[in-house]
């Protein structure tokens, strides 16, 4: 996975720079080709008048696209006008092929293009879906029925992680301009086990300092205030390991 534990932090900063900061990121180059990626898909028929050998050749037919397909050798020829747009798209989620077990993206329309989508397939019955991403057809099913509903799939050459980048980029869209990086700084453990003793000892020695001036500055009503602070320490830290238990407990469970 990309991002194993909190939700990425994303800021401004000034008028064209931005700030992303993602807790528990393991692959930062993975992050960087997200970012630096685009993600328009459209669906096209494919041309079953055209004459495949011809755009081979370099004799495209001027309503049409010659684009490669998702493997090595393989070329598509397409519609030059794609039925539904992928602007249309509202959501977009990695999932597995409840038969071959094969990694796929779900998707969904808007009204709209549900409705232009499920009259292009009802139309279209027999031939050829073709779904281009970036100008590359990564899938061609045949239209078997109808595709009502405003929802379907997409299949391919997909692993679990690039059916996840996949529906994020389609989710988010592209960034508008090209991206540079200014700044990449990655935080280790070491840091923070360095930040989590220092402020144990600050605690520690805030804490002893406290108990000292109330024993000198109250004597024996400030060591009975010493004694209640120290219960109310423990019991607040019984409190809290209680409640993780209880979450770790409830996790398990779910």
């Amino acid at each position: 996975m990309l991002f194993r534990s909190k939700e990425p932090i994303i800021q401004a900063q000034g008028q064209n720079r931005i700030l992303v900061q993602v807790p528990g990121l393991t692959d930062p180059q993975r992050l960087k080709d997200i970012l630096g990626r685009t993600a328009k898909m459209n669906f096209h028929l494919e041309d079953g008048a055209g004459s495949l050998a011809e755009a081979r050749a370099g004799r495209v037919p001027a309503g049409d696209l010659y684009l490669p397909g998702d493997r090595d050798g393989e070329f598509y020829l397409v519609q030059r006008t794609p039925i539904v747009g992928g602007d249309r798209l509202t959501d977009a989620q990695p999932g597995f092929d409840s038969r071959t077990g094969q990694a796929i993206v779900n998707f969904k329309f808007d009204t709209t293009g549900g409705r232009q989508f499920g009259n292009a397939t009802r139309e279209n019955v027999g031939k050829k879906l073709a779904i281009v991403l970036d100008g590359r057809v990564i899938s061609a099913p045949v239209i078997r029925e109808a595709i009502l509903g405003g929802s379907g799939q997409i299949s391919g050459n997909f692993t679990t992680a690039s059916a996840t980048d996949l529906a994020v980029l389609l989710r988010a869209g592209a960034l508008p301009a090209p991206l540079k990086i200014i700044e990449e700084r990655t935080v280790g453990p070491d840091l923070g086990a360095d930040a989590i003793r220092a402020g144990i000892a600050a605690v520690i020695v805030g804490f002893a300092l406290v108990v000292i001036y109330m024993v000198m500055a109250y004597g024996l009503f400030g060591s009975f205030a010493d004694v209640a602070l120290i219960v109310n320490l423990f019991l607040v830290l019984a409190v809290m390991s209680l409640d993780r238990k209880i979450t770790r407990l409830n996790s398990s469970h779910t």
